[in-house]
């Protein structure tokens, strides 16, 4: 499968060249047909239509290989970002086909403008799901009692939302108050700014956006994949339990799923799979949570023989670590899946591959409205997972900036 992506991806980067070569080709000899501007908006919109397809093609081997990589994320966002850009220039080229608007000063305008183009329509959709999640919070609020926990996904919505228009204001006061010409001219630098500098801080908008609608997509995906059975061992993430060492709902909900599973996987293939309840004891905790889901598990029908806890984790990745030490003591290459609530899914699935295995997920279930905070927690803790990835992406992102103010300036086109 490797050789294959790499296979792909060098003849999606030989197409694209030979793309530019034909519009190179096309401008020096002056072909008459249509204008050059025309040409090279085509020309664009092929080359962006190749680079979509061969991500697509790099999602789809991805997601066979493991559901769970934030490879998978990043490739949805990117597609998606592409799909629109391409939606937009496609319009402009059908709106304005043969005529003197297609002209590169006009293209590049509309391709510097689309990121904000891009937030400024994403920004309806989140304040649609922003107004849901504040319904939820309220409801989670009623339930379960006010604290910052309960209110994070609406405080998150809002900072965003604020974040957003406060992105909006900078741009527009760089570009139009700030950042101006003295004399009627810009010098390199400063045009640099003028163009560069707005575009960023959009562009590190659109890819918030981006990411979070691929998280979003493949939350959805993992919780809804369902394990084979053929598992050998299901390691139960812990969560926090009550004061007298029972257990609370959405723990009930992980160790129940897990025992329905292997409920399940017996009676469709007759293979017995074995338990590993994982986590420390907290703080609070009279108990390590480990030994209170033995003890759940013990008293309802599981054989000591089939319970093997985890009592020292204190994290997710430490849960996925120290569990599979268990399982590989007990037995070397066993197949193994974890259960968890169904928001805490892809993340999980993540660390586990960072412990070094490869695991199916089995989906806990959980109240409606626990799913927003849950899912922001999730994001963010996605983010912090890949924190040497968005600072690249960062410097890249402002190269191009850079790089696009400087062809503004060179090229005449502002």
């Amino acid at each position: 499968m490797l050789k294959d992506n790499k296979k792909v991806i060098f003849l999606s980067a030989v197409i694209c060249f030979f793309a530019f070569l034909l519009l190179v080709a096309y401008v020096v000899l002056g072909a008459p047909a249509f204008p050059a501007a025309t040409v090279a908006l085509m020309d664009a919109i092929a080359i962006l239509l190749i680079l979509i397809a061969t991500m697509a093609f790099l999602l789809r081997n991805s997601l066979r290989k493991t559901l769970y990589a934030f490879k998978n994320i990043a490739l949805i966002g990117c597609i998606l970002f592409s799909s629109v850009l391409v939606i937009v220039l496609l319009i402009f080229l059908f709106r304005f086909f043969r005529t003197d608007a297609i002209s590169l000063p006009n293209i590049f305008k509309a391709i510097v403008r689309f990121p904000q183009q891009f937030s400024y329509y994403a920004l309806f959709v989140i304040i649609a799901i922003n107004a849901l999640v504040g319904i939820s919070n309220v409801v989670l609020i009623k339930h379960e009692g006010f604290c910052l926990n309960n209110a994070l996904s609406l405080i998150v919505a809002l900072f965003y939302i604020g974040s957003t228009f406060a992105v909006y204001f900078l741009c527009d006061l760089l570009t139009k108050k700030l950042l101006v010409p003295h004399g009627g001219r810009f010098e390199p630098i400063f045009l640099i700014l003028h163009i560069g500098l707005p575009m960023f801080l959009m562009l590190i908008l659109c890819y918030f956006e981006a990411i979070l609608a691929g998280t979003a997509i493949m939350g959805f995906i993992t919780a809804r994949h369902k394990a084979a059975y053929d598992k050998d061992y299901i390691i139960i993430l812990g969560c926090s339990i009550d004061r007298r060492g029972g257990l609370l709902p959405l723990l009930k909900g992980r160790v129940n799923s897990a025992v329905r599973f292997a409920w399940d996987q017996e009676i469709a293939c007759g293979k017995a799979a074995k338990y590993v309840p994982s986590g420390g004891q907290g703080a609070n905790e009279i108990m390590s949570e480990g030994s209170a889901m033995e003890l759940y598990l013990l008293t309802h029908g599981a054989e000591d023989y089939e319970v093997f806890p985890e009592k020292k984790s204190t994290n997710t990745f430490e849960n996925m670590l120290f569990s599979k030490r268990v399982i590989d003591s007990l037995q070397p290459g066993a197949k193994i899946a974890f259960a968890t609530t169904n928001y805490h899914i892809l993340r999980s699935g993540i660390l586990a591959r960072y412990a070094g295995f490869d695991a199916e997920a089995i989906a806990g279930d959980t109240k409606w409205y626990f799913w927003p905070n849950g899912f922001v927690r999730e994001f963010f803790g996605i983010l912090r997972m890949s924190l040497k990835f968005h600072l690249l992406v960062s410097a890249l992102l402002a190269v191009l900036c850079s790089l696009v103010g400087l062809f503004a300036y060179l090229g005449n086109l502002i």
